[in-house]
């Protein structure tokens, strides 16, 4: 799996406290190619872990065997859809990384924290998510970590995957609905 930009992905930077510093984080999908050139959008399921930019080789867990999987695959069913905006998906990440790294306490405790240049409105809905995930659990996650372990680059997650489909594939498919249209207009 290479993390690539090139895959259309929505985020946002927000100021948050790791471990009582302040950062300026990117927050949000990360587009991601598989090996079979297949590509994505995943979500990090682990902060405190660098991101690498060069390929790296994974295999694929089921959320009973990843830290709050259960929660995160949750939150993904629930909430994944509804994210059209990249306030949206930086609130949504923010919501994860809590509930991995803290146990879903909220932010203002434990290792990620807010700051007084969090966001607002992406600070709230993040406590929103976190709320409602709340005892629940779902087993459709698909996590993604390094073979070399999980210190060797983030674990990320989606749901059910599904590939973004390559731009080609959208001209092809309109392309054979434009003959399809043509052949059904004949006598």
């Amino acid at each position: 799996m290479t993390y690539d930009s090139s895959v259309p992905a929505l985020f946002e930077t927000v100021n948050l406290a790791f471990d009582g510093q302040a950062v300026d984080i990117y927050a949000g999908q990360l587009g991601v190619r598989f090996s079979t050139g297949v590509s994505g959008l995943l979500f990090c399921a682990d902060p405190f872990v660098a991101l690498r930019i060069d390929s790296v080789d994974v295999v694929q867990l089921s959320a009973g065997t990843v830290n709050q999987g259960g929660r995160l695959s949750w939150m993904y069913d629930s909430f994944a859809s509804t994210i059209t905006q990249g306030w949206q998906a930086a609130a949504f990440q923010l919501a994860v990384w809590d509930v991995v790294s803290d146990g879903g306490d909220g932010f203002g405790a434990g290792r990620i924290q807010a700051t007084s240049a969090t966001n607002p409105d992406i600070l709230n809905a993040a406590v929103s998510l976190v709320t409602n995930s709340q005892g629940k659990s779902s087993d459709s996650g698909s996590f993604y970590e390094p073979v070399s372990g999980a210190s060797f680059s983030q674990t990320l997650f989606s749901a059910s995957f599904s590939p973004v489909p390559e731009p080609g594939t959208y001209l092809l498919m309109g392309a054979g609905l434009g003959i399809f249209g043509l052949f059904r207009r004949r006598p």
